[in-house]
C-alpha cells in the first residue's frame, strides 16, 4: 500500500504543476521550444505537427498535449533523454550491416552508440491519464544496408501509468504508410520507480530523472527485427537504456549521459 499511496502523492503533484494555457493556442502552429531544440540532422516524421508533417496515416497515434501547452510530466518542464544501445545489439548492427537514423525530434549518437531526444511538457513529453501513456514524439529508423530493408518507429509512448512497464510505438515495414502499435519493450515497475529522481550534477547543470532505466525486447519486435532486419536478438534481452538529465523549468538545454555526443555539427 506504501507504494501506492506514493504514485497517488506523485501524480497529485504532477496535476498542481498543470500549466493553464488560452483556448487560442489550440489554435497556433505548434513549434519546439527554442530553449530546448530538437535534432538539426533528423529525418521527418510521418505525422509531427511541429515539424509541418500534417497528414497523419490511418492508425497513426499522437499526442496533442505538448502541441497545445496543456502537457506535464512527473517533474520535467525540459531535458534531454540519452538512449545508448546495448551492447548485444550494437554487436548485432555491426554483423548485419544495420544503420540508424533520428526521426524529429530525436537524434543519433556519435559513433552508432544510440539515440538521443529532448524530453519535457514544453514541447515534447506528456502522462495521458486517459489512455496511461507517456508520449514521446518522434523516433527512429533501422535500415539494412545490404537489403534496404527499414523498420521505422515514429512515435513512441512507455504505459500504462502508474504501473508502467512496457513501451511502444507506432511501427512502418519498409515505409510503408501502414502503421502497426507495437509493444517494443519491456522493464520491471519496481525499479522504473527506484530509479526515477536521482538529482545530480551533470556538465555544471543541476538535473534529476533516471540514470539507466533497462529496457529488453519484446517478443513481437524480436521477431520483426528478425524478418525485416535480419538481425537476431532473442526476446527479453537487453537492447537500450535510457538516461534523463531533466530541468524543473522551461527552456533548458540539458547535456547528454556522460561520455555521449550528438552526432550533428556544432553539438555536444
Amino acid at each position: 500500500m506504501r507504494f501506492a499511496r506514493t504514485t497517488v502523492a506523485v501524480t497529485a503533484a504532477a496535476l498542481l504543476s498543470l500549466p493553464v494555457t488560452a483556448a487560442s493556442a489550440a489554435d497556433a502552429d505548434p513549434e519546439y521550444p527554442k530553449g530546448n531544440p530538437p535534432a538539426t540532422n533528423c529525418l521527418p516524421s510521418f505525422y509531427n505537427p511541429p515539424t509541418g508533417q500534417k497528414d497523419k496515416p490511418a492508425g497513426h497515434y499522437y499526442d496533442e498535449a505538448p502541441d497545445k501547452k496543456t502537457a506535464f510530466w512527473f517533474f520535467a518542464q525540459s531535458g534531454t533523454g540519452s538512449l545508448p544501445l546495448a551492447p548485444a545489439l550494437l554487436s548485432e548492427f555491426k554483423r548485419v550491416g544495420v544503420k540508424a537514423e533520428g526521426i524529429c525530434p530525436v537524434g543519433v549518437l556519435k559513433d552508432g552508440a544510440g539515440l538521443w531526444t529532448p524530453v519535457g511538457a514544453e514541447g515534447y513529453s506528456n502522462i495521458n491519464f486517459v489512455n496511461g501513456r507517456i508520449w514521446y514524439p518522434g523516433g527512429w529508423k533501422f535500415t539494412n544496408t545490404k537489403t534496404g530493408r527499414s523498420l521505422r518507429t515514429d512515435g513512441f509512448w512507455l504505459h500504462d501509468f502508474p504501473l508502467i512497464t512496457k513501451a511502444s510505438g507506432n511501427i512502418y515495414v519498409d515505409e510503408k504508410r501502414s502503421p502497426m502499435m507495437i509493444e517494443m519493450a519491456h522493464y520491471n515497475t519496481a525499479e522504473f520507480y527506484a530509479d526515477l529522481i536521482n538529482p545530480r550534477m551533470n556538465d555544471g547543470k543541476f538535473s534529476a530523472g533516471p540514470l539507466d532505466w533497462k529496457f529488453k525486447m519484446s517478443e513481437p519486435y524480436s521477431k520483426l527485427f528478425k524478418e525485416v532486419l535480419g538481425v537476431t536478438i532473442a526476446p527479453d534481452e537487453h537492447v537500450i537504456s535510457l538516461q534523463i538529465n531533466a530541468a524543473f523549468v522551461p527552456g533548458q538545454n540539458m547535456p547528454l549521459k556522460p561520455g555521449l555526443a550528438k552526432d550533428e555539427p556544432g553539438a555536444k
